[in-house]
């Protein structure tokens, strides 16, 4: 066999390879399900942004977009497994919203509640009642990214929420 053969002999399984992977991705992601969220403004900062006040520290490396949305969440609605490419700042507004982590764990935020999901680790929310919920969600995230990349579908890591 001569270098030609043996390089094409070795890169066609690892291109199929790469290529089961990347699709097999898209077919495991989960999707939202009574998830209605509405943008209602939309801004990028002019620089990097340094702040240190007390408990308060906020740090940008340079521009970043904020972007500021609600989402109501019909009974027994689910965000299905996502991340985000940034932080995101949620407030319970009504009702209650159940927010797992990758390892199974949930937490139930009531109205009046916030948390933070962090950009890259892998969550699920839930309404898990029979009334509706409704939160405020501030996204700050890498300036460009478009509307439709402010979550991303992930597979679910192996828990029984869904």
């Amino acid at each position: 066999m001569n270098r030609t053969n043996i390089r094409r002999a070795i890169r066609g399984p690892i291109l199929a390879s790469a290529f089961v992977l990347v699709f097999a991705g898209t077919a495991l992601a989960t999707v939202a399900n009574g998830f209605h969220p509405a943008i209602l403004a939309r801004g990028t900062t002019s620089g990097a942004v340094a702040f240190n006040m007390g408990a308060i520290k906020f740090q940008t490396k340079g521009d970043i977009d904020i972007v500021t949305a609600t989402v109501n969440l019909d009974p027994h609605a689910s965000s299905g497994w996502h991340s985000h490419p940034g932080v995101v700042l949620v407030t319970v507004a009504s009702g209650t919203v159940t927010f797992y982590d990758d390892q199974c764990v949930g937490i139930a935020h009531v109205a009046g509640t916030s948390f933070v999901e962090s950009g890259g680790d892998t969550g699920l929310a839930l309404n898990e009642s029979d009334a509706a919920a409704m939160v405020y969600v501030t996204y700050l995230v890498p300036t460009g990214t478009p509307n439709s990349g402010l979550r991303i579908d992930q597979a679910n890591p192996g828990c029984p929420q869904s």
